[in-house]
């Protein structure tokens, strides 16, 4: 029986559904597997996209760091 605290159901059209089972067969995946990667595949492209419009900068390692050292 799945675990509500690790799947979820979403309800996709007709036409969607299709798709995936093409692009699943094709790549050789599960349905579930195929779906779960392409959703990773645009989490990452739109999080690199969100992460350049706020002109993101990793902070700075450890105390001390180059940031901290840097005066205007």
């Amino acid at each position: 029986m799945p675990k509500p605290e690790k799947y979820k159901s979403v309800g996709i059209s007709i036409d969607a559904y299709k798709k995936l089972i093409f692009i699943a067969d094709q790549e050789d995946r599960a349905l579930g597997r195929q779906l779960s990667r392409m959703i990773e595949e645009s989490y990452e492209d739109v999080q690199e996209r969100v992460n350049s419009k706020r002109g993101y900068q990793p902070a700075a390692v450890g105390i001390g760091g180059i940031t901290t050292v840097i005066e205007d």
